[in-house]
């Protein structure tokens, strides 16, 4: 395949129906904990239920209305139970890194077997990440829990009044209970990748711990995102990542500077995470662009009045950081492409 052809898959928009109703789930939920945190005074500890919101409704996958609340309570609890774990081990990396390998290395195995299951035990792995790194947290745990419950109760409720208002097909899903059971294998090529996929998150957060990068666990989630089963896929989403990321921390960086009311970057940040849904179904790259501009966004809300652009910025090192380490992981997985042209002599 040549580059230009390379060039076209890696950018191509996919034709795909618009999904309206998790577009507007996505908004609610994520506006909702951001107006109750701006009324009562808390707005900085009121984007975990921003964020706890928009997570869940990423992992509704459209099936039965019965499914879908089953699966969105699941990740629920996994990132309630994430959030936990993470500020319990923050500090104590003899806690905290046995704990993420074990995580990685059963995401390694659930890896493209189911994507509900794989998407939750993901997303705790994020708020493990988050509660260890983020002293803020560990401070107001309990406020933060509250916060996370109303991001939930509000996808719940939106949910639910959607598809009794509006005619509702359910797609084709897969189980959980099947996927838990695929990732009970012995296959060797799956333990093979799980290994290198937890490989390459425990040498990125060594590295980025013992640099003290700042907000350097944003590199971690950068390979847990990237890295797939399949070289050519993994390389793909590296690429689309980083440009995914660079567009989103342009976009970010033109809002933060334009808009210095929170009383109008609430409303943006709706309207943003609204085409959230939308932007990962037609493209990975442009999934990458609208939800880094949202979290960035949300992230600089509370001084949003001073156009602050350090935290984009730092988004875009950790990533290009977590693209070079996913490559790694890459190599390690499948040491194969390194002489696909020229194999070694057996």
């Amino acid at each position: 395949m040549g580059l230009r052809l390379h060039v076209n898959e890696l950018l191509k928009i996919n034709p795909a129906p618009s999904p309206w109703p998790r577009m507007v789930v996505c908004a609610f939920a994520t506006m909702i904990p951001l107006i109750v945190g701006t009324a009562l005074h808390q707005l900085p500890i009121s984007i975990f239920g921003a964020l706890f919101g928009f997570l869940l409704v990423l992992n509704d996958h459209l099936g039965t209305l019965g499914h879908r609340l089953w699966v969105i309570t699941l990740t629920f609890l996994c990132l309630l139970a994430g959030l936990t774990l993470g500020v319990l081990t923050g500090g104590q990396k003899v806690l905290l890194i046995p704990l993420l390998l074990g995580l990685t290395y059963w995401l390694g195995l659930i890896s493209t077997q189911g994507a509900e299951l794989e998407r939750a035990v993901l997303f705790s792995v994020f708020q493990i990440l988050a509660g260890a790194y983020s002293p803020a947290v560990a401070k107001y745990l309990s406020l933060s829990l509250v916060y996370a419950f109303l991001g939930y109760l509000c996808v719940i409720v939106a949910l639910s009044i959607l598809v009794f208002v509006r005619r509702h097909n359910p797609n084709p899903f897969a189980r959980i209970r099947e996927t838990f059971k695929k990732s009970l294998t012995k296959e060797k090529s799956r333990h093979l990748y799980a290994l290198s996929f937890s490989l390459a998150v425990l040498i990125t957060l060594l590295v980025v711990d013992y640099f003290q990068m700042s907000h350097g666990y944003w590199a971690v989630g950068t390979v847990l995102i990237i890295m797939r089963p399949e070289a050519k896929a993994s390389i793909y989403r590296i690429i689309q990542r980083f440009f995914g990321t660079l567009v989103g921390v342009l976009v970010a960086e033109l809002i933060i500077l334009s808009v210095h009311s929170v009383w109008i970057a609430i409303p943006l940040i709706g309207f943003i995470s609204f085409w959230g849904p939308w932007s990962l179904s037609r493209s990975y790259w442009l999934g990458s662009a609208v939800i880094v501009t949202m979290l960035l966004v949300l992230l600089d809300l509370p001084s949003i009045e001073t156009g602050d652009l350090h935290t984009p910025l730092i988004r875009l090192q950790a990533t290009g950081i977590g693209c070079l380490f996913g490559l790694l992981g890459v190599v390690m997985a499948n040491p194969q492409v390194l002489w696909r042209d020229n194999p070694p002599p057996s």
